[in-house]
């Protein structure tokens, strides 16, 4: 499946939504991340930031040049309707939909069958598809809150992640983003994804991890 064509003409973002589905301390990390780094952006570059628009079910009317949708990799029934309803709530917008994918370590695959489901979604309600990032590190990603950006254990998400951002700035989809950018695009999948995977070994991340969760909730 190739990103949506009529994404990847750039447009510059005015507003933008920003939707957890569901609310959990991981995607509101990543959410946080995503934001902190459009903001830094904007102001290295002198550039007007986005206006964040209302994403609630009682502000019905918003309309949003553009959509990012954080979620986990598991698109059960629950998750798609609520999924179906932040986009409808915008109607035919046409807005640019951005995904943030938190997966599993080893879920790649799984979170492949998620964004072939958002993707179809966005057709549905003539939204334009633009990609996203997997993050493939499993739960509690929320510890790496305050570790550096570009540190080794946030390095690989966040490098993903500056994609996105380059993505969203320039109003088109990441692998056009990269294009224009004069960066190679290898990769970025037939989805539109980036995935990035921990520097870590397995049992290695596992154990840091558990040590981070730790001490963050004392």
């Amino acid at each position: 499946m190739e990103t949506t064509a009529r994404g990847d003409a750039p447009k510059t973002l005015q507003t933008i939504a920003y939707i957890s589905i569901p609310n959990s301390a991981d995607l509101d990390f990543l959410l946080w991340d995503l934001q902190d780094a459009i903001a830094a952006y904007a102001q290295l570059s002198g550039t007007v930031l986005p206006r964040p628009v209302g994403s609630k079910a009682n502000d019905a009317g918003s309309v949003a040049d553009g959509i990012v949708l954080a979620i986990e990799d598991v698109a059960d029934d629950e998750t798609l309707t609520a999924i179906e309803q932040a986009l409808e709530r915008f109607g035919s917008t046409r807005a640019r939909v951005y995904a943030v994918i938190r997966a599993a370590q080893r879920g790649a695959e799984q979170a492949r069958g998620t964004t072939v489901r958002l993707h179809k979604a966005c057709e549905r309600h003539d939204q334009l598809w633009c990609g996203g990032v997997a993050i493939c590190a499993g739960s509690g990603i929320a510890a790496l809150r305050h570790s550096p950006r570009m540190g080794l254990l946030r390095r690989p998400f966040s490098e993903a992640m500056d994609k996105l951002v380059g993505a969203v700035r320039m109003g088109c989809s990441v692998e056009h983003a990269q294009k224009l950018g004069g960066a190679a695009t290898g990769g970025v999948d037939t989805d539109g994804m980036v995935r990035a995977t921990p520097a870590l070994p397995t049992p290695i991340w596992h154990a840091v991890m558990r040590h981070l969760a730790k001490h963050s909730n004392c």
